[in-house]
């Protein structure tokens, strides 16, 4: 009964294959063409600096270690590591005045290590 059944499948696969061929493709030709992020996602950090206290409880909680203060200004900031962020938003969840974020950017693309580190003023603008 097997061999029956394997037989007729035989038979009616170049019919699948035909069925293929007018389906939309399911690449995209990236860069030009990318799916929209999935709701919850989190990528790039940003950071509001009027409410921002300085209180360093967002560098405290990095299970990486990939947030410190810096001086910005007269006043400490975080500073953000992107190499050795693993985007848990810990750091969200416990800023008392919400002033850290993750947005869904996720193109993050740096040719060099040092560009992966995101100071107060790369994380105050808006990401693009």
């Amino acid at each position: 009964m097997a061999d029956l059944i394997d037989k007729l499948l035989g038979i009616f696969r170049p019919f699948l294959i035909v069925k293929n061929l007018f389906r939309k493709p399911m690449t995209l030709q990236f860069p030009y063409d990318s799916l929209p992020p999935v709701e919850g996602y989190r990528g790039r950090h940003i950071l509001d600096l009027d409410k921002c206290t300085g209180c360093f409880i967002c560098s405290m909680i990095c299970p990486n270690k990939a947030i410190w203060l810096v001086e910005f200004r007269g006043r400490m900031y975080p500073q953000v590591d992107l190499g050795k962020c693993c985007f848990c938003q810990l750091c969200e969840e416990y800023c008392s005045q919400k002033a850290i974020k993750l947005t869904p950017q996720s193109m993050m693309v740096t040719m060099d290590r040092k560009s992966a580190i995101l100071g107060p003023e790369q994380l105050s603008e808006t990401p693009t």
